[in-house]
């Protein structure tokens, strides 16, 4: 017999519903093989289909990993029910790939193959093109702010009570401005009065986990760039979802392959083939982070947003790259098809965010 778990955890609200009005029976291993009935397939939008496959598979993954005895991750992050909303997803079933990755990469890499391929999937869900490689998708160089040096493309700790701030009151506005000189203050008044969102403090703990438990490989990429492990940990995350068998460049899987996606070929060349590490140094270096001086908080931000795209900006809005799960930001996205949308509201954490989070803990400086 089906429980209310099954259902709740594979259909969600609206998918229950639906199952509801067609009195088709489920079972959670049903859905998992793929035996969704066609009349239930054919009424759900694209979207949720494409959440509810993505949920099937991480499932199975998990069970997999169970019956294979893999080692448990200090990654771990939720279990049970994932809702299958497409507004939820990301968020919640991102980390629990990760630590499946974490997992089994060191004792079977094949199944942490399977595990990184889903989260790359999982990825593109979230993945927009920075504003660095919409116009020139072989060098980030093209969008360089004309004051930018030369090369530049545009433990657990307790977090603050997120108490939203007046932002017109006690912050400065968002600057139009696009020089450094003029938005370097703002960058520092915003990052201090930045808070993590009630909502959010779960997933903003699993960030600091994460970065600190990947900071020796980060830490080494560093010394090979002259880049910080920070800058690289922040850019890991919202480029590639932390996943360690995907390019850096954009998230995508395989690291045997070359990219497919913008920017795609790349690397041109790197050794040894398969290697994150090798691949990486080909991303900073496109997208012009590497051969800089000047790491400090607001340098850091401004090179974000940049590379990002001044787009939110210049609509007068905290961009989500930065800003997303703190107080700062709530809503408003430029989607997939390059449009804003009011009431999209981005599910990976801000650059910016992490950023905080390490500088809370002390491992900023």
């Amino acid at each position: 017999m089906q429980d209310a778990w099954s259902r709740r955890t594979v259909l969600g609200g609206a998918g229950a519903g639906l199952m509801a009005a067609l009195g088709t029976p489920l079972s959670l291993p049903g859905v998992l093989q793929g035996q969704l009935p066609a009349p239930l397939q054919a009424l759900l939008p694209a979207d949720a289909r494409g959440a509810l496959d993505l949920v099937g598979e991480l499932l199975k993954l998990e069970q997999e990993a169970k019956l294979l005895q893999l080692p448990l991750s200090k990654l771990a992050f939720g279990n049970g029910a994932i809702p299958t909303s497409p507004g939820q997803l990301y968020e919640l079933a991102m980390p629990r790939l990760v630590a499946l990755v974490d997992r089994s990469e060191a004792i079977n890499p094949a199944f942490a193959d399977k595990a990184g391929g889903l989260l790359a999937r999982l990825h593109r869900t979230q993945y927009d093109v920075p504003a660095a490689w919409q116009s020139s998708p072989s060098a980030a160089l093209s969008l360089r702010p004309a004051d930018e040096e030369p090369g530049l493309a545009r433990a657990e700790i307790e977090l603050p009570n997120a108490i939203a701030p007046t932002i017109e009151a006690v912050l400065p506005p968002i600057s139009s401005s696009l020089k450094f000189a003029a938005l370097a203050d703002e960058y520092l008044a915003w990052f201090a009065a930045a808070q993590i969102r009630p909502e959010h403090q779960d997933s903003a703990r699993w960030h600091l986990t994460m970065m600190r438990e990947s900071r020796g490989r980060y830490q080494a990429l560093s010394k090979q760039v002259g880049v910080p492990w920070q800058f690289i940990a922040a850019i890991h995350g919202l480029e590639a979802s932390f996943n360690f068998r995907a390019h850096l460049h954009n998230g995508d899987f395989p690291l045997s392959l070359r990219t497919r996606q913008v920017p795609p070929g790349r690397p041109r060349i790197w050794g040894p083939p398969s290697s994150w590490e090798a691949s990486a140094v080909d991303a900073l270096q496109l997208m012009g982070f590497t051969g800089q001086s000047d790491w400090s908080v607001a340098r850091m931000l401004y090179r974000l947003e940049a590379y990002n795209g001044f787009g939110y900006r210049n609509a007068a809005r905290a961009s989500p790259y930065l800003w997303s799960f703190s107080t700062l930001y709530s809503r408003g996205k430029f989607v997939s098809d390059g449009h804003f949308d009011p009431r999209a509201r981005s599910q990976q954490c801000g650059a910016a965010v992490m950023l905080k989070l390490l500088d809370l803990g002390g491992e900023l400086a």
